[in-house]
């Protein structure tokens, strides 16, 4: 500790609960004593990600241990004003909830709550107008519109091929100059492959 007095842990929600015993046996987070210091950078809402070894109990202890010495990060960098206003107002239904937003609420004690956050926002917009409009949400959810209960792999096979058309769709609307990012500088770049990614759940299966 002598040699490393100070040190930074990033993406800090991927720690599981035995590497948070070893940094904390190092650095005795809830002494905090003045001549060494931890830094924890993370983000709660992504250690509900059990497949990349986060653990969300973890969180809750090293939040505890920190107690008044919590700073957030109030502005977003990345992403569009449009993404970060849907992401808000989601979240913000969530936490209105009586256990809160991610379940942890019990009555005035809410030890991961939402904290809406301002964007600064990006120099182009998504436009998908193969949907007959100049601009397009920024958050969509779809519902599976059966009168009978699927099993769950009809929902996956059906989720499946619904994402596949989705991504053609897009890709051939993006060739027709229909679907793309318009900058404010007026420039325009239509979507490609790149701009595409799909997240599951599980591992992918290789099907025949």
């Amino acid at each position: 500790m002598r040699q490393f007095p100070v040190a930074l842990i990033d993406e800090f929600q991927d720690t599981d609960a035995l590497q948070y015993r070893i940094f904390d046996a190092v650095y005795r987070l809830r002494e905090n004593a003045g001549d060494t210091a931890l830094v924890l950078i993370g983000d709660p809402k992504q250690a509900i990600y059990g497949f990349r070894g986060a653990d969300i109990h973890t969180y809750l202890r090293a939040r505890l241990d920190t107690a008044g010495r919590l700073e957030t990060l109030g502005t977003n960098y990345r992403s569009s004003h449009a993404m970060v206003e849907a992401v808000n107002r989601l979240f913000a239904s969530g936490e209105a909830r009586e256990d809160g937003a991610f379940g942890f609420r019990q009555g005035d004690d809410n030890p991961v709550p939402f904290q809406p956050v301002q964007a600064r926002g990006r120099a182009e917009r998504w436009v998908d107008r193969s949907r007959g409009a100049n601009s397009a949400p920024a958050l969509v959810f779809w519902t599976l519109d059966t009168p009978d209960k699927p099993t769950v792999e009809a929902t996956r096979q059906r989720m499946a091929q619904d994402c596949a058309s989705e991504v053609v769709r897009l890709l051939r609307a993006g060739q027709a100059n229909e679907a793309g990012f318009a900058r404010d500088d007026g420039l325009w770049r239509p979507v490609q492959p790149g701009d595409l990614a799909v997240l599951v759940q599980g591992g992918l299966r290789r099907t025949r």
